[in-house]
């Protein structure tokens, strides 16, 4: 196993993550933020050496044991807190998957409907929300596109990443 794992609470984050992440062995999908803080949570009481990252949507209903990570830094719709105690840490997109990248679209000027999907936002999230999501290539393509006309919150995010697994 890994000394270090990235895990996202859906199909679209997973995506996202991998984006920025060469080791895709790192990755490790975990359907839902309750399940995250769940594995992040036994793997602190199992007094496990790995480093945990997770990565999940501003929800209204956090987990406790979330709640004990505190912000070390915000910018661009991309929060990283850290748990002391733990050495864990968790990155937060603000407010969900869709938001975070209507947002990124709107900064580098992209339209999503040129991707396939539709701009309102209930209608986007439903869109991601799929497990194929991943494997989508119009999916893809917007991530990769957003990436490469340098979105606020995605070069936020690669940062992010790329420090987290130089450290660790």
């Amino acid at each position: 196993m890994p000394n270090l794992q990235i895990l996202p609470e859906c199909y679209a984050d997973t995506a996202l993550v991998s984006q920025f992440v060469k080791d895709r062995q790192r990755v490790v999908h975990i359907f839902g933020i309750p399940n995250v803080a769940k594995e992040m949570q036994q793997a602190a009481t199992r007094d496990d050496k790995s480093i945990r990252i997770g990565f999940v949507d501003n929800d209204k209903r956090v987990p406790p044991y979330l709640l004990t990570f505190n912000t070390v830094f915000e910018q661009d719709k991309v929060l990283l807190k850290r748990n002391e105690q733990t050495n864990q840490h968790l990155i937060v997109i603000d407010k969900a998957i869709e938001s975070f990248l209507l947002w990124n679209t709107r900064q580098v000027e992209l339209n999503v409907a040129d991707y396939g999907f539709i701009h309102d936002v209930k209608a986007f999230g439903k869109a991601l929300k799929t497990s194929s999501i991943g494997s989508s290539a119009n999916y893809l393509r917007l991530l990769t596109d957003l990436h490469m006309r340098r979105a606020p919150g995605f070069l936020t995010l690669e940062r992010i990443l790329n420090d987290l697994i130089t450290i660790n």
